[in-house]
């Protein structure tokens, strides 16, 4: 009875507001489906069976290890900011009566309603769009299609114990937090003035000497193993620095501003700096967070999308030849006497022509004048060849064919008292097939990473919208009835929205400009050196990301303005 009556009153609550539980829901549903989908391709069978499906596989298994990881914390940000809201309304509720075991059973109610129906949502979405998503990725990957994805019990067991840990935890945590509060300072809580710190400037110029310092390191930095190595160092650097700049530096910008009485004391600025002040006062470090989120979203896809449309080019680095191969002859016994030379030109011959029968076997004719060969010393023998024009599935076949048929002659030859080994065999066939597996999955890993840091970061955008159209109501209220008119408020809260949010946007992009150079040297290591193609690559996924940026902006400054609105 009680039970029942604790979910009718969380159900009462997430009807009635509706605007913060809906979006929370969607959000929930898009993680929740990209995490069944990764899992579901780390255990397909369907994928296993093609070329190189193993390959694949093993990078959904590492993607899914750091997705975890990232969504874990990911709803746990969430939730924190979505209790921090509720203060007043637990103040309420103790004041009222409800004692804080039954807040709690209230919110634990709302918290299995919430990421039940997400999850549910999550996995009809999978359940639709994973056929769709299997097909895009046997693209990516250059695979035929044929095989059919079908997302197995693991997958799904993995998804259910992975949310309902986070059900867990976010439970403990929201009544731990109900627990320990004090009703009249949660009430008191929203209305709590906030000063400036006495660090203000000190901490400012800190915040910019890091940041300015983090761009000056990364861009002179030109070899690949310095940029390994000091990448993730950098990383943490521009986080702590784009926290000081976006909490300390924006509010000694504003006040130097403020201080300037020409700029301030104009109409249509001194309602706009004033209201900045605060708003950056209580939503730094949300901003700075979406400004991290965002270039987290914008690197992940845009390096995942050069390694994609590099491929081919890195393949001729380190495949000069289209097939190669060293015989080395040896002794079975101790490696001496060698076989002699009139011995050793009838095995390559015998090898040389292998790959000519298996050239034929699929319609492609190959003349001994394509081998390029010769010896390194009185017992290594290297060849290579450069196959006349045939598409990968050819290619790929006939090399498949050679192995089989080397074994074999492998096999029968070393019988005698002397052998070969045939050592460094390579092909591009095969090494393509291995690396459009590899640089495909990783850019279909990257494109559900940028979903995931997107629907936090569209999450955190929009509750901290609607947070502050509560909160700036009754101030937008007061200044309509002492004669503000409806397009005077509507330009005023376009200038605030405008910098809200376009300040994390600026500083993504700045980012964006300095980690270039250092993403460039760091794709070097994979053999991919067109910074013209990177910095393609980078400007195609901003340009996307600021597209998405402005719809956001849209709908966010609709829901604003219509709260506010008197």
């Amino acid at each position: 009875m009680f039970n029942a009556f604790y979910a009718k009153l969380a159900l009462a609550n997430i009807r009635r507001d509706k605007r913060t539980y809906v979006p929370h829901i969607i959000a929930t549903a898009v993680i929740s489906g990209v995490y069944l989908l990764i899992a579901g391709l780390m255990f397909s069978y369907g994928l296993a069976n093609l070329t190189s499906g193993k390959t694949t596989q093993a990078m959904f298994s590492f993607g899914m290890v750091v997705f975890s990881i990232f969504a874990f914390f990911f709803m746990l940000y969430v939730n924190n900011f979505l209790i921090g809201r509720r203060k007043r309304e637990f103040g309420l509720y103790a004041v009222l009566g409800l004692e804080k075991r039954h807040v709690g059973r209230v919110l634990r109610w709302e918290n299995l309603f919430t990421l039940g129906l997400g999850l549910i949502l999550g996995i009809v979405c999978a359940l639709i769009f994973g056929q769709l998503a299997f097909w895009i990725l046997l693209k990516l990957i250059d695979c035929a299609d044929g095989s059919r994805f079908v997302i197995g019990a693991k997958a799904y067991i993995i998804t259910l114990v992975f949310f309902g840990g986070i059900f867990i935890v976010t439970s403990v945590y929201n009544t731990l937090r109900v627990r320990i509060a004090n009703p009249m300072e949660l009430i008191r809580a929203p209305k709590k003035g906030e000063k400036d710190s006495k660090m203000l400037w000190p901490l400012a110029i800190l915040g910019v000497i890091m940041l300015a310092g983090a761009y000056i390191v990364a861009w002179r930095i030109d070899d690949s193993a310095i940029a390994l190595s000091m990448f993730f160092p950098l990383v943490i650097v521009v986080i702590i620095a784009t926290y000081i700049v976006m909490e300390y530096g924006s509010i000694a910008f504003l006040r130097a501003v403020k201080a300037n009485k020409r700029i301030y004391y104009r109409p249509s600025s001194f309602i706009a700096i004033s209201g900045m002040i605060q708003r950056m006062r209580q939503n730094a470090r949300s901003l700075a967070t979406i400004c991290i989120l965002s270039t987290m979203l914008v690197v992940t896809v845009s390096g995942t999308l050069s390694l994609y449309a590099g491929r081919e080019e890195m393949l001729r680095e380190l495949n000069p030849h289209d097939a190669e191969f060293s015989v080395h002859f040896v002794d079975k016994d101790n490696g001496y006497p060698l076989p002699d030379k009139a011995e050793q030109e009838r095995i390559i011959g015998d090898i040389e022509q292998l790959l000519i029968n298996s050239a034929a076997k699929h319609g492609v004719k190959i003349s001994k004048e394509r081998f390029v060969a010769g010896y390194d010393d009185s017992q290594y023998y290297d060849a290579a060849i450069d196959m006349p024009e045939v598409d990968q599935r050819t290619g790929y076949a006939i090399m498949q064919d050679f192995y089989n048929a080397l074994d074999a002659y492998h096999e029968a030859y070393n019988r005698g008292s002397t052998c070969y080994l045939v050592r460094g065999s390579k092909d591009i066939y095969n090494n393509r097939a291995e690396n459009y597996a590899m640089y495909g999955g990783l850019l279909f890993l990257g494109v559900f990473f940028g979903m995931l840091f997107l629907a936090v970061t569209v999450l955190i955008i929009y509750f901290k919208q609607i947070s502050e159209g509560y909160d700036d109501k009754a101030q937008f209220d007061i200044l309509q009835k002492v004669g503000m008119d409806d397009r005077q408020v509507k330009a005023t809260i376009n200038s605030q929205v405008l910098w809200v949010f376009f300040i994390p946007l600026g500083m993504t992009l700045l980012h964006m400009l300095f980690a270039s150079k250092i993403m460039s040297c760091m794709l070097g290591t994979f053999q991919l050196n067109d910074y013209g193609l990177i910095l393609r690559c980078i400007g195609v996924t901003c340009a996307a990301f600021m597209l998405l940026y402005l719809i956001v902006y849209k709908l966010t400054a609709r829901v604003y303005y219509r709260i506010v609105r008197w």
